[in-house]
């Protein structure tokens, strides 16, 4: 693998990071209100304690699943421009054109 090859495989694997990281934290946000929520007691723990359960098991197991076991950082960093996470000058401009299909997959079926 060439340096530059090495260089772009780096620079997709930390903006994949990023993604995954923006996506987690606002999952975890909208849980946190619902923790705020039960705190002031306008949710039971029960109510509560079924959405943490849906987070686990919905919303963090399928971003684990996307950016860890699936582990394609094009495929990340492209789902990531269509949803406005990045910006495609975020992205070397030589890389950007093996990015277009990926980009237009993941606008039309999300």
């Amino acid at each position: 693998m060439s340096p530059s090859a090495k260089s772009e495989k780096k620079h997709f694997r930390e903006l994949s990071d990023r993604c995954y990281e923006i996506e987690m934290s606002e999952a975890l946000e909208y849980l946190y209100g619902h923790f705020q929520k039960w705190k002031n007691k306008e949710i039971t723990i029960w109510e509560l304690n079924e959405l943490i359960h849906q987070h686990h098991d919905g919303t963090a197991r399928s971003l684990y699943s996307f950016y860890e076991r699936i582990n394609d950082p094009k495929a990340a960093v492209a789902k990531g421009i269509s949803k406005g996470i990045l910006k495609i000058e975020d992205v070397p401009e030589e890389s950007r054109r093996s990015l277009e299909r990926l980009v237009e997959y993941f606008k039309n079926n999300q």
